[in-house]
């Protein structure tokens, strides 16, 4: 019966490996989500970079403006 453990230990790999591309389609499409019409400029007029408009999808300020409008709300509270 060991035949028989090595075909289900083939089908359990298989099953898994259309798991991880069904995983990595899915992914893929709330990427592609994205709106893409958002402006790549912040309000400062510098370039948002592609990095943090990935990390933070609809992202409307550069770090460093972000990080600005952040700290003023804390000092306010």
């Amino acid at each position: 019966m060991k035949g028989g453990n090595a075909a289900v230990e083939l089908a359990e790999a298989r099953v898994e490996a259309e798991r991880l591309a069904g995983v990595q389609r899915i992914q893929a499409a709330i990427r592609a989500a994205v709106d893409v019409t958002a402006s790549p400029f912040c309000d400062c007029g510098e370039r948002i970079p592609d990095a943090r408009r990935q990390a933070v999808p609809n992202c409307t300020r550069c770090f460093d403006c972000e990080t600005f409008i952040e700290r003023q709300s804390r000092r306010r509270a």
